[in-house]
């Protein structure tokens, strides 16, 4: 009897433990990007602001790297999380809305570090014709980036039907 009351124990606080790993993982990955991007995106404009009023001084920054910046990494992340609203792939791992305020703030950044960005071109591309509201390069973008980044689950198929991606919306922003 003691025996089997010691594993009921283990194996509950086993499963407490993967439901709370399993709960940190999702907030992880659902957490307000948006923020993050308008946050990196004003201090993009103000350098810019800065930088056409008063020379930059080099005491916090280098002539390689600026002083505020999001890393390209992180900035197709968010790129590749933003198309996920639009394309039909077999998994998806997180998601960015597709907003128009995030779209703008995007391609501020992209343009606030052109040159730092080894594939600047191809961002800027692809935010404009999005803020043209042109979004039939999503599936193109998608997996351009997914294999930039190794993927081999999840490579876009299509673009969603506009009740595919309503569906997309209210499950993962509303």
């Amino acid at each position: 009897m003691k025996t089997i009351l010691t594993t009921i124990t283990i194996s509950i606080l086993t499963l407490a433990v993967i439901a709370g790993a399993g709960y940190w993982f999702i907030q992880d990955f659902t957490s307000n990007d948006a923020e993050e991007i308008s946050a990196v995106a004003d201090q993009i404009e103000e350098r810019k602001l800065s930088d056409d009023t008063v020379e930059a001084s080099d005491s916090e920054g280098t002539a390689d790297k600026p002083v505020e910046d999001m890393p390209e990494g992180k900035l197709q992340t968010y790129l590749h999380q933003m198309t996920h609203q639009k394309i039909v792939a077999a998994k998806k791992i997180g998601a960015v809305e597709m907003t128009d305020e995030n779209i703008e703030n995007m391609l501020r950044i992209v343009r606030g570090n052109k040159e730092f960005y080894e594939h600047s071109e191809f961002y800027e591309e692809t935010l404009v014709a999005w803020e043209k509201g042109d979004f039939s390069n999503a599936v193109s973008a998608h997996n351009t980036i997914w294999n930039w980044h190794g993927g081999t689950v999840g490579r876009a198929t299509g673009l969603m039907s506009a009740e595919q991606e309503q569906a997309f919306v209210e499950k993962n922003f509303r």
